[in-house]
């Protein structure tokens, strides 16, 4: 039997975390769930705490402060690799991704190393209003277009990932900690498979809370696609990004986590790889600390 291992990541989602992990249950009885929570003020990591108790499944790990959306899902991924999982599922904790859609991912990664929940092929929808609406169908637009990716659907999170794709995905290149880290991933493991399958889901807007999406995020995923075009237009430097994924085997001296990330620019990256003596800068994935 596959070792599945369903994730999300929270902030001030009490009044969704309870019932999410209890139907993630109910639609994947046999699944592991792993949960980071980023310091949420509003009682969700201690509601988590109080569920992992009685549910041995449940894995929960709490950030110091908010560290980013993106590195909460890299932090999974790597999470994923080292306990030796066959299938990572990441879902948002708002029930914008609901339950539901759950056992259709998983029957389709037995046939594809990834798979995406769309909401823009025959079947899917979301219920945003017009402007949001308009907004995430152009960002779609963009970063398939501009980056040749063979999906209609590039943004949302609802996605399943083979862990042996991750393994030989540069997860170290994938710079972005917000919520651009989803094109951008997808972009990375587009190089290393073919096999990529969307289906349709409907998106719901949040079910409790409120949108947690920022200007600031939306112009950082627009500076996230011009680098990622700049990359498409020169392949030998795409070519050359070849850092080891399990190259950092250290540490944090601060919170003892094994979950690191490489933090170089991309040229001091492209000079690591002539100069075996440079030192590497890594940071936390877990607490943030950055370190030699």
């Amino acid at each position: 039997m596959e070792k599945i291992l369903v994730f999300t990541a929270t902030y001030n989602e009490a009044e969704n975390v309870e019932s999410l992990v209890t139907d993630v249950f109910e639609y994947l009885p046999e699944s592991d769930v792993l949960v980071v929570d980023d310091a949420s003020p509003d009682g969700t990591g201690r509601i988590l705490n109080e569920l992992s108790q009685n549910q041995k499944r449940l894995r929960v790990i709490h950030r110091p402060k908010k560290l980013g959306l993106g590195t909460a899902h890299k932090l999974a991924m790597k999470y994923a690799i080292l306990n030796e999982y066959d299938v990572l599922v990441t879902m948002d904790a708002d029930y914008s991704h609901h339950p539901k859609y759950l056992p259709t991912l998983v029957k389709l990664m037995r046939q594809n190393d990834f798979v995406i929940g769309s909401r823009f092929i025959n079947g899917g929808g979301l219920s945003y209003g017009f402007l949001r609406r308009t907004l995430s169908t152009t960002a779609n637009i963009m970063a398939r277009n501009v980056l040749k990716i063979p999906l209609k659907e590039c943004t949302t999170s609802f996605r399943g990932f083979k862990v042996s794709l991750l393994k030989k995905m540069k997860l170290d290149l994938i710079q972005s900690e917000g919520y651009s880290f989803f094109v951008e991933s997808i972009f990375y493991l587009i190089q290393q498979t073919k096999k990529i399958n969307e289906f349709p889901i409907y998106f719901y807007d949040r079910k409790s809370g409120s949108s947690k999406i920022s200007k600031i995020e939306i112009f950082n995923s627009v500076i996230c696609l011009g680098k990622l075009f700049y990359k498409k237009l020169m392949p030998k430097m795409l070519a050359k990004q070849t850092l080891d994924e399990q190259e950092c085997s250290l540490l944090c001296p601060i919170c003892i986590s094994p979950f690191q990330t490489n933090i170089f620019t991309m040229k001091q990256k492209i000079k690591i790889q002539s100069d075996s003596n440079s030192e590497r800068q890594f940071k936390c994935l877990q607490c943030g600390a950055i370190f030699n």
